[in-house]
């Protein structure tokens, strides 16, 4: 094993070029740093240093050492310095998994709020759905998702950020559908929703069976906005979540339909793999979006 102290040693010693400047440097006696020296020479076989009247100077052998050991220490107070600016929010490195519509409709205003404040600290957002955003997380791909929650929490920490809600929508020009209307009498329609393997539409899909209610919808779609858009040029009703259409809505370009029984409210949050220690950087941003 090697000797890290020794080698501090040398590397005063070769640095100053003069034992008592060493010792004092190093807060120890002449004496320890010249045992330290022997003990080092005698590790490596090698005369480290040849005396002068200014003080002790490298040998050939000693030179070429102290070229690496200087190497080795400049490598390592570059790392302190990166770790300092690490723990003063200076530096650092955030990976999030995030959908498009969260990304979009939640998570850009908390993000452009923590870049104005840490600057310094990068940030790479994963676009991928829920479900994707789960098993990158599994591979240790990211530091922490932000996903609808699901039904089935086992293996990670979820912290609450908001509660959404999922609500039928058609464009204003659309034929106006008497309200509040049966879950069930929507097959009537032209259904636009998001496809099966989104966390949203699995949550939809199972609130449906527990209420006995089957719909096909004719358009499955992976984005919420093109949803949204549909809904908005009249292809049709289109399930989207409330909270990111609620400027639409009070501008009537798009018409919520009432529908009974009324589907459930649900929740966003931050996920974490369960006994993880998260990087300052991204404990610092989760701190933002929870508070």
């Amino acid at each position: 094993m090697i000797d890290a102290e020794l080698y501090r040693v040398f590397y005063t010693v070769a640095a100053s070029g003069n034992i008592s400047t060493a010792a004092g440097q190093l807060f120890v006696s002449q004496p320890a740093v010249s045992k330290s020296i022997k003990k080092l020479e005698n590790l490596t076989g090698c005369t480290l240093f040849v005396r002068s009247s200014r003080g002790v100077k490298p040998t050939t052998e000693g030179q070429i050492l102290f070229e690496f050991v200087k190497n080795g220490f400049e490598h390592l107070e570059n790392g302190e310095r990166v770790l300092k600016k690490i723990r003063n929010k200076e530096q650092g490195l955030i990976k999030v998994g995030i959908s498009n519509t969260l990304c979009r409709y939640y998570f850009m205003p908390h993000l452009e709020a923590f870049h104005r404040r840490y600057p310094g600290i990068r940030m790479t957002i994963v676009n991928r759905t829920s479900t994707e955003t789960l098993k990158l997380l599994e591979q240790g791909l990211i530091d922490f998702g932000v996903i609808s929650i699901p039904q089935e929490r086992s293996g990670f920490t979820y912290r609450e950020l908001l509660t959404i809600r999922d609500v039928f929508v058609t464009g204003k020009e659309y034929p106006e559908i008497e309200s509040p209307v049966a879950l069930q009498s929507l097959s009537r329609y032209p259904l636009m929703m998001l496809e099966k393997d989104n966390v949203t539409r699995a949550y939809i899909d199972a609130y449906l069976r527990e209420n006995q209610v089957v719909l096909q919808p004719e358009i499955e779609i992976s984005s919420m906005d093109l949803l949204i858009e549909f809904a908005r040029i009249g292809l049709g009703v289109a399930l989207v979540i409330r909270n990111f259409v609620e400027e639409e809505l009070s501008q009537g370009v798009l018409k919520e339909i009432p529908v009974h029984p009324a589907l459930p409210s649900r929740k966003i949050g931050i996920v974490m793999p369960k006994n993880l220690q998260l990087s300052i950087a991204a404990a610092t941003f989760i701190d933002t979006l929870s508070n």
